[in-house]
This record gives structure tokens, sequence and C-alpha cells, in this order.
């Protein structure tokens, strides 16, 4: 099993330069998707520059067709505005992981609610647990694919999902699960995420998140109809609008072997 992890950025290289030690770390080989063209190298980073801000949807599909293109079996998107676990590439590329996976991500400090973790570390202080969940999605800020899924799927919507990315996430997870593949979320990685820092930065707090959603939720009626959406929007909640818990929406199993 080989994974490339594509990090799209834009600005913000502080966020981008402390994950780079963090990959580097780990032996990871990863690629940089630089949509302004003025990233600083801080060590030997593979960095592709557009010539043009594909946003993170855009510059995630550029690394998924990269790495599919040179042969990797897996492909990875993966926040500037994280910091990962120890472990975190053998976690995701666990054998023990069920044969169907088709997407696959880590459990995370701040997240949809089906990936977040009671206690939250920093990332390099986390311990591995040999336990995965069944999720019905992974969230955007972390999320692996399969080749043999990504051809299934057909790759990302960019022309309804494109501008902001919120939904595609789930209109992945939707489309795998219809095409037969598993979903899951692994405790084996995990990550500290630091809240979209570089997209509000891009579009301003309150534009982003109230076009974003908007887009995701006319994209994933119009691909998925309204049962399906409000199913799987599920997976971003933890409270209610009464601000009490919603019940966990998904199932854990150990890693046998």
């Amino acid at each position: 099993m080989s994974l490339l992890i594509t990090v799209p950025v834009f600005g913000q290289h502080e966020y981008t330069h402390a994950l780079v030690g963090d990959l580097e770390r780990e032996g990871a080989e990863y690629l940089i998707v630089d949509n302004r063209g003025d990233y600083p190298k801080i060590s030997n980073e593979r960095v592709t520059t557009p010539g043009k801000n594909l946003g993170w949807a855009g510059g995630s599909e550029r690394g998924f067709q990269i790495a599919f293109s040179e042969g990797y079996s897996h492909a990875m998107t993966l926040n500037n505005d994280t910091r990962i676990s120890k472990g975190f590439v053998a976690g995701l590329t666990d054998p023990r992981l069920p044969a169907d996976a088709g997407i696959v991500g880590p459990v995370i400090d701040d997240g949809f609610a089906c990936a977040v973790t009671d206690e939250k570390p920093i990332a390099a202080d986390y311990c591995p647990r040999p336990l995965y969940r069944t999720v019905p999605a992974v969230e955007g800020t972390a999320l692996m694919m399969s080749r043999e899924c990504w051809d299934t799927v057909g790759g990302m919507d960019l022309e309804t999902f494109g501008r902001y990315g919120w939904g595609l996430d789930l209109h992945l997870a939707l489309s795998a699960r219809e095409a037969g593949y598993g979903v899951y979320t692994t405790e084996m990685a995990y990550i500290n995420h630091f809240g979209g820092k570089t997209a509000k930065v891009h579009f301003g707090r309150r534009k982003y998140e109230w076009g974003a959603r908007l887009a995701m939720l006319r994209g994933l009626v119009r691909l998925h109809g309204w049962r399906a959406t409000v199913g799987v929007e599920r997976t971003l909640r933890r409270e209610d609008r009464w601000h009490k818990q919603v019940p966990h929406d998904y199932t854990t199993h150990r890693l046998d072997g």
C-alpha cells in the first residue's frame, strides 16, 4: 500500500511549515499545492504551483490526480492548519482495516461528531488505540481514498462543490457507500485541527460559513435527495438546537491481527 498526502495551501505559511515538520518526522510522501504561488520551502518539500487559486477542492483533486497517475494505491487531502500524531501514516494504511475500505480518516479533536475524541491531546502526545469506527462520512480536513474507490465514484464533483468545498466530503462518502465501499475512521491516527484558518482568511469568516453551507446543501440535495442529505449531515453535529448531545452515529470495532 502506498500513500501520497496532498496539502492544498493559500498563504498562512506558518501552519504549513509546522505540518511539514510532522510529515517529515513520519517519513510521509507528500505534495504541497501552492494556490497562491508564494510558498517558501523549509525542507525538501515537493511543491506544485497551479498558477491560479484552485481552492481546497481543486487543490485536493489535483493531488489525487497526481497520486493516482504516479501509481500510488491511496491518496489523501490534508488541511495545512493541522498537526498529526506519531504513527499517522502507518495508522491510516494499517492492513488490519477492513478490505472494503474506500475512504479512511483519523480521529480528530474538533470536527465531525463521528470522529471526535473524548480527550483532546496535542497531536504528538496522542496514544493510538487499536480501534476503528464505521462512520457515515470522513471530514475533508483529512480524507484518504483508495484508487479503486476514486475511480468508481468518478473523482470530485468540482462543478457542484468546487468554490468552497463544503459537502464534497459528504458527497464522496455517500457515493462510496452506494458503490459498496466502507467508510471508516481509525483511532490509530489523530489530528489537531485549528479551524479552517486559511479558508476564513481568504473568504472572510461570516461570508465563508454562510456561503459554504448554502452551497453544500444545494449540492447534496440535488445529487442525493433530501433524505440522504439530512441523514448524513447529522455527522456534523455534536449538539441539537437545544444544546443536547446528539447520539453517536457510528459503531466501534477492534483491529484484529
